[in-house]
């Protein structure tokens, strides 16, 4: 599938978005400290309940109060770090069968849709019940995000999805892509590299979209300090030399500037098993 058409099914899924209302892959959520978490509250407030929390056991009896909820598992270790996490629920998903599944950072505050340049509240189920039928309709998909409130903005309105990005927070991972975080590293950054140079596609949906509390150190998560993030970023930059990744300190945070590596992805999403659906939306 070439670029524009991909733009165009992106266009009319949203289009149709109220008929998008099931989300059929299970949701997992990493969290850490936070037992109200916003992204918990998010998708209640959608009518979604197919999701677990991972937590440390010191942290279990804190989210059970707070949630009255027994959706919790308990990880084995604690204070293992956020790749840990990630591994151990891709792991803890293949053992169930589960071809794909959702791993969402614990603060995202609501789901948006991007329309007439403004990001606006949307359902959570709809949301990730579009991004599903769309993934699901091709067999290179090795992982595929939505896209952030912060950087909406800048896509041009007529662009839907972008292909060989990097995703993030609140991705939709294909179980059977054998690759895992790797430790100490930006960890959504390298994961997105390691799944384009097996020639695999990424999709980042720029118009279905989260929005994230502010992340603050020492409020759950991750560490969050400057030390951390450089540590980070110096591992990406050892394991990813060609990327030539540069940071800066902004607005009193480490960041990672952007790379042009992207650009070099040449492969496209295929479409797989489902051609009836993409006819449905591609014929005029």
């Amino acid at each position: 599938m070439n670029k524009e058409e991909l733009q165009k099914l992106g266009s009319d899924v949203l289009a149709n978005r109220d008929n998008y209302s099931e989300v059929r892959n299970p949701i997992y959520i990493l969290s850490k400290g936070r037992p109200k978490s916003a992204t918990i509250q998010a998708l209640c407030d959608a009518g979604i309940f197919n999701w677990t929390v991972f937590v440390e056991q010191e942290d279990y009896d804190s989210y059970f109060d707070a949630m009255k909820l027994d959706c919790i598992e308990v990880l084995p270790k604690s204070n293992q770090g956020i790749v840990y996490v990630r591994n151990y629920i891709k792991q803890y998903s293949i053992a169930r069968g589960e071809p794909f599944h959702w791993q969402m950072d614990d603060n995202i505050k609501n789901f948006r849709i991007r329309e007439n340049n403004k990001n606006i509240k949307h359902n959570a189920l709809s949301c990730l019940a579009m991004c599903e039928d769309i993934v699901g309709g091709f067999e290179n998909i090795g992982v595929a995000g939505l896209g952030h409130t912060a950087f909406a903005f800048g896509k041009p309105p007529t662009h839907h999805i972008s292909i060989n990005k990097q995703v993030y927070s609140c991705v939709l991972v294909d179980n059977n892509v054998p690759v895992t975080w790797t430790e100490g590293t930006v960890e959504d950054t390298d994961y997105s590299l390691q799944v384009l140079t097996r020639g695999l596609c990424t999709l980042l949906f720029d118009k279905i979209l989260i929005e994230k509390e502010v992340t603050k150190v020492g409020n759950g998560g991750n560490d969050n300090s400057d030390e951390w993030r450089i540590a980070r970023t110096k591992k990406l930059q050892e394991d990813w030399p060609v990327a030539n990744f540069k940071y800066t300190q902004q607005y009193g945070r480490v960041k990672v500037l952007p790379s042009r590596i992207w650009r070099q992805f040449p492969q496209v999403p295929m479409i797989g098993g489902e051609e009836d659906f993409f006819d449905k939306f591609l014929s005029d």
